[in-house]
This record gives C-alpha cells, structure tokens and sequence, in this order.
C-alpha cells in the first residue's frame, strides 16, 4: 500500500510542477534551476543508450558490446561528418549487422 502511495504522490509532484508553467506563462523556475534544465535531455539519453551500447542483453559480454559499440562510434562519426541522422542510423545498423555476420561466421554467437 506504502509503495502505490509513493508511486501516485510522485506522479501527482510530477504533473503539478510541470503543468504550472504551461497554465501561466508569467511563472519561470528559479535561475538555479533553469541554468540546468538544458541538460537534462542529454542526460536521460545517455542513461538509456549507454547501458543497451555497453550490455545490450543485460549483461557485458564482449561478443555482445563490441558490435554495438562499433556500430555507435560509426554512426555518431557519420552523423558528424555528414549532419544527416539517417545516415548514422543506416551506417550503425550495416556495421553492426557486418560485426554479427561475422562473429555468427566464426562461431563465436548464434
């Protein structure tokens, strides 16, 4: 009972303090708290992409991570160079589908 308690005043804490600044345009959060809210989109990506890069299955296992972490560099270096997100993307996927083939190919995945 405690735990959906704290789940439903979490959620309630949640809305208000965001839906305040949308109802009135003349409330701003403090400047303390402004000067962070740039990063905290970057932050909550990197807490989701950084563990399926590094343990895709849950676990660190280098015939899992070095396929994805290839696949990652190859596609942020792309993206750089070209400023195209589709190209990324579409490098990332055939190198880390290259590196799978090729460890399915030694026997070294399934």
């Amino acid at each position: 009972m405690h735990e959906l308690l704290a789940i439903v005043s979490a959620g309630v804490v949640t809305f208000v303090t965001r839906v305040v600044f949308l109802i009135d345009k003349r409330i701003r959060p403090p400047k303390s708290v402004a000067r962070y809210l740039p990063l905290i989109g970057p932050a909550v990506l990197a807490a989701i992409a950084v563990p399926g890069i590094l343990a895709p299955r849950g676990e660190l296992a280098w015939a899992d991570t070095i396929p994805a972490l290839a696949a990652a560099v190859v596609s942020w270096l792309l993206w750089r160079i070209s400023k195209q997100v589709w190209v990324g993307l579409i490098a990332g996927l055939v190198v880390w589908w290259a590196i799978l083939g090729l460890l399915a190919a030694l026997g070294v995945v399934r």
